[in-house]
């Protein structure tokens, strides 16, 4: 067992196939003989893939189609994982066939290293497909310097993993993949077989939900919250008028230059299950600016949010707003002064 930040990761099974492919080419498989023992070597290239494709920003999330027919990925799970009818060789030799059918009708799609892991992170079982290539860097061997090949990670683009602890406790979405600009994000989603039908809507909700926790981590001062959160609101405005999509990296170099990365962080949390791709519903945005007023003895202001969770009520009868949740503070100090004016 690995710790990798806040990760406990264990690595149960590991392959590596290789699929030569050019664009516009048919692909060719070269299958590993056989399953080898986990090695140091393979649990730090899990590690590392973990580390690196839990923080990558555009993941798509879904769950298996249910045209098992069309899109065989979850029988194969099934039986692996469930039924334990095959084997986890067997089950990665059915994977890279099913790999190799999908990746010929994409005509722009391309091959290397297929690296398929059963790890297990933080007590949860997953099924992860990495399709890496290699690059070559520079080594020093007595004095001279030699070429090295390496697997590259810092370039991985096609990649998914399979919640399968999730998927039998009735998770709705166990499947998350990388999204990617093209269509060949396309082939491996359906060589996951993975529906990943977004409901704009909750998808905003989630985003909503993400700044105002980003916001409150940060510690900003009531007027830093306000305006970052009202910067937020007027770039999802702009996205949900033009009917353009939210890409978390674009979004979040803009509105958090100062350090994008962070922000990164929060909304690719795999516990958000955050897929961007969408266009923001104007409604739910709306809940990240604030509503303010005063009167010659009063001024006021609070989150959209609170009229929503009871804590601040508007009596449109008798013209009053009604507030709940009162600080203790600010209570005590209405008692005192009112307990002080009755003892006049």
């Amino acid at each position: 067992m690995t710790a990798t930040a806040d990760h406990e990761i264990t690595t149960h099974r590991f392959i590596v196939h290789i699929m030569n492919k050019e664009q516009q080419g048919t692909a060719t498989l070269i299958p590993c003989p056989a399953e080898k023992p986990v090695q140091q070597a393979s649990r730090d290239l899990v590690n590392a893939l973990t580390k690196r494709y839990s923080g990558r920003a555009g993941k798509g999330y879904g769950k298996f189609e249910d045209d098992r027919d069309s899109y065989p990925m979850g029988n194969i799970v099934d039986d692996y994982f469930v039924n334990a009818t095959h084997s986890f060789f067997d089950t990665s030799i059915r994977m890279l066939n099913h790999l190799k059918a999908r990746a010929d009708d994409e005509l722009m799609s391309t091959g290397g290293y297929v690296i398929i892991a059963h790890n297990e992170v933080n007590g949860n079982h997953y099924l992860m497909v990495a399709i890496l290539t290699s690059a070559f860097g520079s080594t020093v061997q007595d004095f001279d310097i030699q070429e090295s090949e390496y697997l590259d990670i810092a370039k991985l683009r096609v990649a998914g993993r399979i919640d399968l602890t999730g998927r039998q406790v009735g998770k709705e979405r166990y499947i998350s993949f990388l999204k990617g600009q093209n269509s060949v994000a396309g082939y491996f989603k359906k060589f996951l077989g993975c529906n990943d039908i977004l409901i704009a809507k909750q998808e905003t909700t989630k985003l909503r939900n993400a700044l105002l926790e980003f916001a409150t981590d940060r510690e900003f001062e009531p007027e830093a919250r306000e305006e970052f959160l009202n910067r937020a609101h007027e770039q999802l405005k702009n996205l949900n008028r033009s009917g353009e999509t939210f890409d978390t990296q674009i979004f979040a170099n803009e509105l958090w230059p100062a350090d994008p990365e962070l922000l990164v962080a929060k909304l690719t949390n795999e516990e958000l299950e955050f897929s961007d791709g969408f266009v923001p519903d104007g409604a739910v945005i709306r809940g990240l600016i604030s509503f303010k007023g005063k009167s010659r003895h009063w001024s006021l202001k609070f989150e959209r949010a609170a009229l929503h969770d009871g804590s601040v009520q508007y009596d449109s009868e008798k013209d009053k707003l009604i507030l709940t949740e009162i600080p203790d503070t600010l209570r005590d100090e209405i008692i005192s002064e009112l307990g002080e004016e009755d003892e006049q």
